[in-house]
């Protein structure tokens, strides 16, 4: 529903990932997922079938280099994509797509609601049409 919604608004599609010469089509897109949404929780990024082709396992300590304001900070990811640079939703629809400050606002936060990693902290459908977004 989010994917839809977001290329509904914008005409393109949230995560454009692609294989590089040292990492996977699917390792793209999950750094394109830590990018925007920031970093996965350990129990959900070692949860996974496949968690260990993907993630380096150090404890519960994942690591990898992200750069904010151009500081490198170790916070732990990808196995072979070592350089991430956040940018989020919000900022995403604002320097991207010139979206109004109030409309990326909303618009970031009803998209963010359905795309918490935590199963549990995301919003309903039920939710999800209640959102003040929706009324604009």
């Amino acid at each position: 529903m989010w994917g839809r919604a977001f290329e509904l608004v914008t005409g393109d599609s949230l995560f454009e990932p692609k294989a590089g010469p040292n990492f996977s089509l699917e390792e793209d897109h999950l750094a394109h997922i830590i990018e925007l949404l920031g970093m996965i929780p350990v129990l959900v990024a070692l949860s996974g079938k496949y968690s260990y082709e993907y993630f380096n396992r150090k404890g519960d300590i994942l690591c990898a280099t992200v750069i904010i304001n151009y500081d490198c900070f170790c916070t732990g990811d990808l196995r072979r994509i070592a350089v991430l640079r956040p940018w989020g939703l919000y900022e995403v629809l604002v320097e991207k797509y010139d979206f109004l400050l109030r409309e990326a606002s909303l618009f970031s936060d009803f998209l963010l609601q359905m795309l918490d990693f935590l199963p549990e902290r995301r919003a309903t459908a039920a939710q999800c049409l209640k959102h003040p977004w929706l009324k604009l």
